[in-house]
C-alpha cells in the first residue's frame, strides 16, 4: 500500500518561554490530528507524546546502522524549532511501545546482573567462573546489553515517518491512506 503525505501547519506555542539563546523554537500543530493511528490506519485507543525537530531532513527508524552513524561528532546544523503534539495511537503501536520498552529493560537489567555474578563468583571464590563472567562484561554482555536497551529504547518513541519542511512551519506526515482520509473529511468539516 502506498503511503501519502498529509501536511499538519504549526504556530508558536504561546507557553514557550527560551531557556537558553539556543534553545529551538518550540511549535504546537494548529489542528488537532484525527483519532486514528497514522501508521495503522486504525481507530485511536490512546496517544503519545512525540516530538519532531527541524534539523534532520526525514525521521528515520532508530536502527544498529543510524545509531552508529550518529556516533562520530558530525557537523550538523542545530534544531532551529521542535513540534511537540500526542500522536494518537492504535493497539498495534502501543503493543510495540510496550514491547520495545521491556526489551529496553530487561537489556539493561542484564549490565548489573552480570556484575553482581561476577561479585558473587569472586566472594565464593569460584575461581572457574570469574575468568568466562570477566569476559561476558567487556566484549560480550555489557557493551551489547547497552546498545541493545538504547537502541530499543529508541525505538519505543518512533512515530512513523514525520518531517518538518525548511521553513519549520509545517509538519509533514507520511501516512496511511485512512487517516489521510480522516484528516481531509476534519478539514472539510471544519470549512
Amino acid at each position: 500500500m502506498t503511503r501519502q503525505q498529509v501536511v499538519f501547519d504549526t504556530e508558536y506555542n504561546p507557553d514557550w518561554m527560551p531557556i537558553l539563546s539556543a534553545t529551538p523554537m518550540e511549535l504546537v500543530l494548529a489542528e488537532p490530528m484525527p483519532e486514528f493511528c497514522s501508521e495503522h490506519g486504525l481507530p485511536a485507543v490512546g496517544s503519545r507524546a512525540c516530538t519532531v525537530n527541524s534539523s534532520g531532513p526525514l525521521s528515520e527508524l532508530p536502527t544498529l546502522r543510524s545509531f552508529l552513524r550518529s556516533m562520530p561528532p558530525r557537523r550538523q546544523r542545530p534544531a532551529e524549532a521542535r513540534v511537540r503534539f500526542q500522536c494518537p495511537a492504535c493497539e498495534y503501536c502501543l503493543a510495540g511501545i510496550r514491547r520495545d520498552r521491556w526489551i529496553a529493560m530487561l537489556s539493561l537489567l542484564f549490565v548489573p546482573l552480570t556484575i553482581a555474578a561476577i561479585f558473587v563468583a569472586k566472594q565464593l571464590e569460584l575461581e572457574q567462573f570469574s575468568v568466562p563472567l570477566a569476559l561476558a562484561v567487556v566484549p560480550g554482555c555489557l557493551p551489547i546489553a547497552l546498545v541493545t536497551g538504547m537502541l530499543a529504547w529508541s525505538r519505543s518513541g518512533y512515530f512513523s515517518d514525520v518531517w518538518m519542511n525548511v521553513a519549520a512551519d509545517q509538519l509533514i506526515v507520511s501516512a496511511h491512506a485512512d487517516f489521510v482520509a480522516a484528516v481531509e473529511q476534519n478539514r472539510a468539516g471544519t470549512r
